[in-house]
């Protein structure tokens, strides 16, 4: 199964919708291509690439976040959050640029 971690800062991160739980994670520098290839994906956030996940879920969609400023364009997630997603390392091998794709 594909999976997406990240490296989340900056908190961008909140929660959509109540029932059923839904969140928001964004704002990524990722191609639309391949944030459309991680729909039904697994997504983890870490505060550093050697940290377990601190949340995370199944990917259930994304859009393209437009507002005219140095952030517009980029993805935002949109999260099925679960806690099977917490807690989760990955090796050091395949990070750059804060993200890790696994195929």
């Amino acid at each position: 199964m594909a999976s997406i971690h990240l490296v989340e800062r900056l908190n961008n991160v909140r929660k959509v919708s109540a029932n059923p739980p839904i969140w928001e994670s964004g704002y990524w520098v990722i191609s639309e291509e391949t944030a459309d290839r991680l729909t039904g994906a697994d997504l983890y956030l870490h505060s550093g690439q050697l940290v377990a996940s601190h949340f995370g879920g199944k990917i259930l969609g994304y859009r393209i976040h437009r507002d005219g400023t140095e952030i517009d364009g980029r993805v935002v997630f949109r999260i099925a959050p679960s806690i099977t997603h917490k807690g989760v390392l990955t090796g050091r091998e395949g990070w750059g640029n804060e993200k890790k794709l696994v195929w």
